[in-house]
């Protein structure tokens, strides 16, 4: 049995300007047990969707994201939901993922998609995780719902 280490791969065309020579490692979670629910104005961690890795370079790059979900909204009235990747204590990006217009309906509900390319400039480990709010207290947000689906949180290490 054989093996190959390599300290990077490169095409043979060169790295393409901003661009890095490939996935080094990929790392996930996913949350669904739909065991959460916040009706914070502050933003929470959502529990079970963290995701650590230790990068193999300090020019490395992380592609995080944050995919899938459904963010029930059970409370009458209109709000919304916020949700946002974080690393270690920096913010990194957020946008609404669910809104409910408070016209009469039932329930409502998002389904989340986040992404970042993140240089954490560091071989340490780094710690990743997603967080969630409300717009109005005491109106309840429910990340992953009741039925489930499942909220996705990946980090690709890209060789720089």
């Amino acid at each position: 049995m054989s093996t190959l280490k390599v300290n990077s791969i490169i095409p043979t065309a060169g790295v393409p300007t901003g661009g890095g020579g490939g996935i080094v490692q990929i790392k996930s979670v996913t949350k669904d047990d739909g065991e959460f629910s916040s009706s914070s104005t502050s933003y929470v961690d959502i529990t079970g969707c963290t995701v650590n890795i230790t990068p193999t370079s300090s020019t490395s790059k992380i592609y995080v994201t944050l995919i899938g979900g459904q963010f029930g909204m059970y409370s009458g009235g209109s709000y919304y939901s916020l949700a946002k990747i974080v690393r270690d204590s920096t913010d990194l990006v957020f946008g609404i993922v669910s809104y409910r217009d408070g016209s009469g309906h039932g329930n409502d509900g998002g389904t989340c998609a986040l992404s970042f390319l993140d240089s954490p400039n560091t071989t340490s480990q780094v710690t990743y995780k997603a967080q969630v709010k409300s717009s109005v207290s005491g109106k309840s947000v429910y990340p992953t719902g009741s039925g489930g689906e499942g909220l996705t949180i990946t980090v690709m290490e890209v060789s720089g």
